[in-house]
């Protein structure tokens, strides 16, 4: 019972941990995603009185994308009854031309500003409606909840870091006698220590297998799939091989780094 809490001790802060760096790598992979649908649905309207050339607005703004022309075919076809041929040529000349913009990158408030400072630069522009306050309003959302996960991950990885030292020292000075006699007889740092290291991996794994079972096993729910589906969010997929392998020599190097470093301060003593 003593030894099935011990293992506790370690196991619950290093699958703490595992989560919430597999947590910030789904959040993240989420806001990506999510933020690239955002970038091909968004799009700066400009009114111009002469044709643009996308190359050389490209050439002033790197963040441009592409420039497509937006037909104004629609407005003269609602015309065309009320007023003759001539003068609808006529309007079609008149008529300022208007564009789409599309960027290759979300920008932020300050990008934002310095694309509206560009085109205003260019006299042919009169009107720029880069619908601000909704693409203010989602990009501050993006960056909130990937500054959160962050944030998150770090705490989280303080406090695991406090547990599994504490648990670490534990059983070192449960086997302390052990080692000490293995001192005697000249054993070297690594045969004295192995048990620990033991102990510690066999841990690891556990802790993996364990946030991999989940993170493999939520996704593919139907009721989280169609929330997310509802909100048009694209869910990460645990891949078993790649994010398992990543999640599992995380774990280990930890808890020997942990193991390695608890050694030395008893023996520095």
């Amino acid at each position: 019972m003593k030894s099935l809490k011990n293992h506790i001790s370690v196991i619950f802060p290093l699958f703490i941990l595992l989560f919430s760096i597999q947590f910030t790598i789904s959040v993240n992979f989420v806001v990506d995603n999510y933020e690239r649908k955002l970038t091909e649905d968004y799009s700066i309207v400009i009114v111009s009185q002469k044709p643009l050339d996308e190359n050389v607005l490209k050439s002033k703004i790197s963040n441009i994308n592409s420039l497509t022309e937006i037909s104004s075919k629609s407005i003269l076809d609602r015309l065309k009854r009320d007023i003759s041929s001539t003068n609808l040529a006529l309007l079609q000349v008149a008529l300022p031309k208007f564009y789409s913009v599309k960027l290759k990158k979300l920008p932020d408030e300050k990008e934002l500003e310095q694309i509206q400072k560009e085109f205003k630069k260019i006299n042919s522009i009169t009107k720029i409606e880069t619908f601000a306050k909704t693409h203010t309003k989602m990009y501050k959302m993006f960056v909130f909840v990937q500054k959160l996960s962050y944030v998150f991950s770090a705490l989280i990885l303080i406090i695991s870091v406090l547990l599994i030292f504490k648990q670490m020292r534990i059983w070192l000075l449960e086997h302390q006698e052990r080692m000490a006699i293995m001192t005697l007889f000249g054993a070297p740092f690594w045969m004295k220590s192995v048990f620990l290291y033991k102990l510690a991996i066999v841990d690891s794994i556990i802790s993996t297998l364990m946030v991999s079972g989940l993170f493999w096993y939520l996704p593919k729910k139907e009721d989280i799939r169609a929330f997310f589906d509802s909100l048009d969010v694209v869910l990460y997929n645990f891949d078993l091989l790649k994010d398992l392998g990543l999640l599992l020599v995380l774990s280990i190097s930890f808890s020997i780094v942990i193991v390695t470093l608890v050694i030395s301060k008893m023996n520095n003593r």
